[in-house]
């Protein structure tokens, strides 16, 4: 019976993936919670330049029949660098099959029968996916840990840029006071575009505990509908809980227009295989793809950084 398992697993595993490899792809490229809010500029091989166009048109006494040119257009350019990142996994049937095979039992006592290589590979795209938005914020070309180091995250560049707003948080301040002190600091025109304010899952939790405590418990709005939104009091600024903030005792507040998110998706170089290795009798998995952030304009972007001994919310 094993041994026939065996053979069905080495006959599906090749068609799933040629059948979905592009919806596979797109969501390993694509994926994660902050990434899908992102601006997104494709066709990047390693750098490029991102295109933002900046008008400021004049107005003139419109009488008359003269015609003189007044106003500008500027196209802003900031570079954005992605990194190439691969996964390569390899798993034994002997060790894999037969926990599978038990796994499989229950999923069709629930009348669910989905095929054993969408599991793996939906938990492992599930897992790329968690990272890259982890990388996405705090991503450093320096940082040793190998899941952080091939490409520069957001803290990193709004920590670098001279023109970046950047507001110290005393320690053991509360989250209700942190977040507004980010608020307070928004330029009017980023307000405009719809600012957002992106805070940690724990530091999400203790600002809508506060709520409840300051009696916004009533407060109605479309944060009822997602608990991972709300909108803060008074305001039309979503607060955000980003799980590519964990750990880490940064507020960041831009709009979604301002955060761009760089990789290629346009050529060859973007795999996703998974087969059957006759040579060593083993399942390989084999995906590749770049990736890489940047701002357009750093002066309209608030970073606040909550001092360490806040130890709810300990910085990175």
């Amino acid at each position: 019976m094993a041994q026939e398992k065996q053979n069905i697993i080495v006959d599906t595993l090749p068609d799933y993936v040629e059948q979905r490899r592009d919806e596979l792809l797109s969501k390993v490229i694509f994926g994660g919670r902050t990434i899908e809010k992102m601006a997104k500029q494709t066709g990047i091989k390693t750098k490029a330049a991102i295109n933002y166009l900046q008008t400021d048109p004049v107005f003139q006494e419109g009488k008359g029949c003269n015609f003189t040119p007044q106003g500008e257009a500027e196209l802003t350019q900031r570079e954005i660098e992605t990194g190439l990142i691969k996964v390569n996994m390899e798993f034994c049937p002997d060790t894999l099959l037969g926990k599978w095979a038990e796994y499989l039992v229950a999923i069709r006592a629930t009348a669910e029968d989905l095929p054993f290589e969408e599991y793996l590979v939906e938990s492992i795209m599930a897992n790329i996916n968690k990272k890259m938005e982890k990388a996405v914020w705090q991503g450093d070309t320096d940082d040793t840990d190998e899941s952080l180091s091939h490409f520069d995250g957001l803290l990193k560049i709004a920590n670098a840029e001279a023109d970046t707003v950047k507001v110290p948080i005393a320690a053991n301040t509360s989250a209700y006071e942190a977040i507004k002190a980010v608020y307070m600091a928004i330029p009017e025109e980023v307000l405009e575009k719809g600012a957002r304010i992106f805070v940690s899952p724990a530091l999400f939790r203790e600002f809508t505990q506060e709520m409840v405590e300051k009696n916004y418990y009533h407060y109605s709005g479309a944060q009822d509908a997602n608990v991972q939104e709300f909108i803060f009091p008074g305001t039309n600024v979503r607060v955000e809980s980003t799980p590519g903030l964990t750990g880490t005792g940064n507020i960041l507040a831009t709009y979604t227009d301002n955060m761009f998110y760089g990789c290629d998706a346009v050529d060859d170089k973007e795999i996703f295989d998974l087969w059957f290795s006759k040579d060593d009798r083993v399942f390989k998995l084999a995906v590749r793809w770049n990736a890489g952030t940047q701002f357009a304009f750093p002066d309209e972007v608030v970073l606040g950084t909550i001092a360490a001994a806040n130890t709810a919310s300990a910085t990175k």
